[in-house]
């Protein structure tokens, strides 16, 4: 579980984490990942908002978008 990884890191090492990650997701390794970088999102299979401690949206890849993720945010729960 990684709680805002990339908060306040330089735009390259974020990228060669970014490949890891993506490496290592590709040989069948979960990654859990909170962010508050919209951007990061990219990198993800799904995504689950959570508002209040709860899931208000769960997101497949397909589905990603910042519109989706704000909106889901600052709606009403599902």
């Amino acid at each position: 579980l990684m709680d805002d990884p990339m908060r306040g890191v330089d735009i390259g090492t974020k990228l060669e984490v970014y490949d890891l990650v993506r490496e290592e997701a590709a040989k069948g390794r979960t990654f859990l990942w909170y962010t508050t970088e919209t951007e990061e999102l990219d990198n993800c299979d799904h995504v689950y908002v959570f508002k209040n401690g709860r899931i208000v949206a769960n997101l497949g890849r397909d589905e990603l978008t910042e519109e989706k993720i704000i909106q889901s945010s600052f709606g009403d729960a599902a």
